[in-house]
């Protein structure tokens, strides 16, 4: 049966058209009204007659585009809308603040930048290397013995029986000494993040960073290796700074050496942070043992110093950080405290 216009509300359709919030809820509601009164007049054309067709055909296309204007219509004013507020949004987000404070380096980064720029002097290679490393540059081609106690479960974290997090950085430049065995001079830093399996507390983490240094080339010497790491801490703690060595082990060099620095506090009279020793120490250091040259495929010529530096000691010293774990919580009202100190 046919059905007139008489019996379709077009006022209907306006009133869903201003109330949409957006352009979703405008397709939406001009999907019901379509639904509502111009599908069914689609459904009458299959039954109609001729003239009947006529009429319905023109009515359908007549209210369809009418839709289509007020759709369109009220398209724009959501449209301009949206452009209005967003304008509006940008501006607010342009104003100038004050709240906008002076940010600083991390003391880490801080630190890592310093030793690089003096290692930058002697002309050495600056390498990253890999956080997962082989168990033969960690260990092995390091004269790490099979009963070490660095190998156990309790100190390291393996991924499987080749693989595993590097417990320090010497693991990096292990792998440089292979890569470049033929060259007569060998000057190689690594820095960057190494792990231990160890419980963190005010002193120890399970993770942090270390520098570690190697050179190697014919005639290298002890005195070598002491003038080199006295000027590297002159240069970090100033020129009045004083060392001393004591005999150490480590198994990859031969002789080893632990390096303390007077105490900048208390200036050698004792006190908390140097445990009222008067020293603090700094680093591991000593000769390439000739079991890692010959690892590496290096001939026995030569000679090689090493030593290897944690950061977080040197930062913690040089800025008077108490507790390791303050360089890692990124609070703000803790790291500010850095940010003019070391310019």
């Amino acid at each position: 049966m046919y059905t007139d216009n008489k019996n379709i509300n077009i006022e209907e359709l306006e009133l869903l058209f201003k109330n949409s919030h957006d352009l979703n809820e405008l397709f939406i509601n001009k999907n019901k009204f379509t639904k509502k009164y111009i599908a069914p007049l689609y459904l009458q054309l299959k039954n109609a007659n001729n003239d009947e067709k006529i009429k319905i055909g023109k009515l359908a296309n007549d209210l369809k585009n009418k839709v289509n204007e007020m759709f369109d219509h009220y398209k724009d004013l959501i449209e301009n809308r949206t452009n209005d507020l967003s304008h509006k949004l940008m501006a607010d987000l342009c104003i100038d603040t004050a709240d906008f404070s002076k940010g600083s380096l991390n003391p880490i980064t801080y630190i890592c930048n310093e030793i690089i720029s003096f290692f930058r002097k002697y002309d050495f290679k600056i390498v990253n290397g890999n956080e997962v490393e082989q168990i033969k540059y960690n260990f092995d081609n390091l004269n790490f013995s099979e009963e070490h106690p660095g190998r156990q479960t309790s100190e390291t974290f393996y991924i499987n029986d080749k693989l595993m997090l590097r417990a320090h950085t010497t693991a990096s430049t292990a792998e440089q000494l292979v890569k470049n065995n033929k060259s007569k001079d060998i000057r190689v830093i690594s820095f960057g993040n190494v792990y231990r399996n160890d419980d963190d507390d005010a002193s120890h983490s399970h993770q942090f960073t270390q520098i570690d240094l190697v050179w190697v080339k014919k005639g290298l010497s002890v005195g070598t290796l002491k003038w080199f790491i006295n000027s590297l801490l002159k240069y970090l703690y100033g020129p009045n700074t004083k060392t001393r060595y004591r005999l150490s082990f480590f198994p990859f060099t031969e002789p080893s050496m632990e390096v303390d620095v007077k105490c900048p506090i208390c200036h050698g009279k004792g006190c908390n942070l140097c445990k009222k020793t008067g020293w603090i120490e700094i680093l591991g250091a000593g000769m390439l043992h000739q079991n890692v040259l010959k690892k590496s495929g290096i001939n026995d010529i030569k000679t090689g110093i090493a030593a290897g530096i944690g950061i977080e000691r040197l930062a913690m010293i040089k800025f008077g950080i108490s507790d390791i774990r303050d360089i890692y919580t990124n609070n703000f009202a803790i790291l500010k405290q850095f940010s003019n100190k070391g310019e």
